[in-house]
């Protein structure tokens, strides 16, 4: 049995780095495997791909351009991966050319819902992500986002979780947490200025479940 989820983890665990490269691609299939890996099921202590999606806002269920940031990490560890230079790559250089920019990550065939990383109305940035990777005797099942909230003030804490047709789901109709915390952007210029890397995107991820093993 994978290790119990405490929605604390984030804040007492230090980040274990990760080199990620981008892919682009304007593919409907949001599967992530890597087919280099011994194993296309979730082993205990062995790795397993996760990737990161960036695009546009709007309807997902259609042919878009977006960024595709895969890697390996090892199940029933907590981990946490960043996508270095994504405020200055995404934000300031919206490649997408849209009003917004949603991310959502997926494992094997299972998706979790979309976020927003930025709105360009709002000027507001949702950098901060935690993944709850649902696994089912290796098969991972479905992916929650946890609540994104304990990074700051409840102040600083708004709706941010989308379908992919572009609405907005609640945490009624989801079952999940579906706020999150947020930069102005203007803070993150501020930021980006000062040399430190607090608005890229990070996403932390913990898992629940049993692996291919039935642990």
């Amino acid at each position: 049995m994978f290790s119990p989820i405490h929605r604390l983890l984030p804040l007492l665990l230090s980040i274990i780095p990760a080199l990620i490269h981008a892919q682009n691609s304007t593919s409907s299939s949001y599967s992530c495997i890597d087919p280099s890996l011994p194993h296309s099921t979730v082993f205990k202590g062995q790795e397993t791909t996760i990737c990161l999606y960036a695009g546009p806002g709007g309807d997902w269920n259609s042919d878009i351009s977006y960024k595709r940031f895969p890697v390996n990490l090892v199940a029933d560890e907590f981990s946490s991966y960043k996508i270095p230079g994504s405020f200055k790559d995404i934000v300031q250089s919206n490649p997408f050319g849209s009003e917004a920019t949603h991310i959502f990550t997926s494992s094997q065939s299972s998706l979790s819902f979309l976020r927003r990383y930025y709105d360009t109305t709002t000027q507001h940035l949702y950098p901060y992500l935690t993944a709850i990777i649902d696994v089912r005797d290796g098969v991972v099942t479905g992916i929650a986002w946890d609540d994104a909230c304990i990074f700051c003030q409840r102040s600083r804490c708004a709706a941010n979780t989308y379908n992919f047709d572009g609405s907005a789901a609640t945490t009624e109709q989801i079952s999940q947490p579906a706020d999150g915390c947020y930069f102005t952007r203007d803070e993150c210029v501020a930021l980006h200025a000062g040399g430190t890397d607090d608005c890229d995107l990070k996403l932390y991820v913990v898992w629940t479940g049993t692996d291919a093993q039935g642990k």
